[in-house]
């Protein structure tokens, strides 16, 4: 329903005067002396320091993502080349089997998969061809999602909607020339087109800055840096 141009916009623009915006890659975080390290030397001192960098995909963690049919039946939206290839995608589909997949957790917005399932139900009831499409969603969880009760009242909404849903499935492969997902205990799903969430890593800077982040690269709630060490501030994880 729309396109990239729609959705983009300039960051400097975005920003209030009065602000200081510097665009630049980040070499790390240095607590002790509580600071930013930039790329060509710049160091930026901080009081309170916001890591709002987000996660970045890792599809070439898991075997297959990125191999045949990769931007052709297996698509993702997590990003805005993936989404544009799903766009694509769907619009060349004239019926089969679509499958959702969330390779594991944590992902950013943990519920934009299965909300991608249901504008799929709707999406394909407005082409006229549900009919002609099984919808299936494929989860590392033993639910629709952890809370009990979303959980009952969406698994629900799943199967009034004729959405197939596959629990405990840590997919460990996918192969676009067959077309299946294989899960780690050699469960197999197949599919026409593969919708997948790949896994999730944190900003290459956070594994690099010393006891800022966890073995994903992503900072704890809690961080050590606290803002007792301190007078005027710490560590604050978005």
């Amino acid at each position: 329903m729309a396109q990239p141009h729609h959705l983009v916009r300039s960051r400097p623009w975005q920003i209030p005067t009065g602000i200081d915006y510097r665009e630049a890659r980040i070499e790390g975080v240095d607590l002790g002396a509580w600071t930013v390290r930039l790329a060509g030397g710049i160091r930026l001192g901080y009081d309170v320091l916001v890591i709002a960098t987000g996660a970045v995909l890792l599809p070439e963690e898991t075997e297959g993502p990125t191999g045949p049919g990769w931007g052709e039946n297996v698509c993702t939206f997590y990003d805005l080349p993936g989404a544009v290839g799903l766009h694509h995608a769907l619009e060349r589909f004239a019926g089969g089997r679509v499958v959702i997949d969330v390779a594991d957790l944590p992902v950013k917005c943990p519920v934009a998969p299965l909300e991608f399932a249901f504008l799929a139900d709707r999406y394909f009831q407005r082409c006229g061809i549900r009919d002609r499409v099984q919808l299936a969603y494929a989860t590392p969880l033993d639910g629709v999602i952890t809370d009990p009760v979303a959980a009952k009242a969406l698994g629900s909404l799943l199967a009034r909607k004729g959405i197939e849903l596959v629990t405990e499935f840590t997919f460990g492969e996918v192969d676009g020339i067959v077309g299946r997902l294989v899960s780690y205990d050699e469960r197999e799903v197949p599919f026409d087109l593969a919708v997948v969430v790949p896994l999730h890593g944190g900003a290459e800077y956070v594994g690099r800055s010393e006891g800022l982040g966890d073995e994903l690269g992503f900072v704890p709630r809690r961080s050590a840096h606290s803002p007792a060490s301190r007078t005027s501030g710490g560590v604050r994880d978005r």
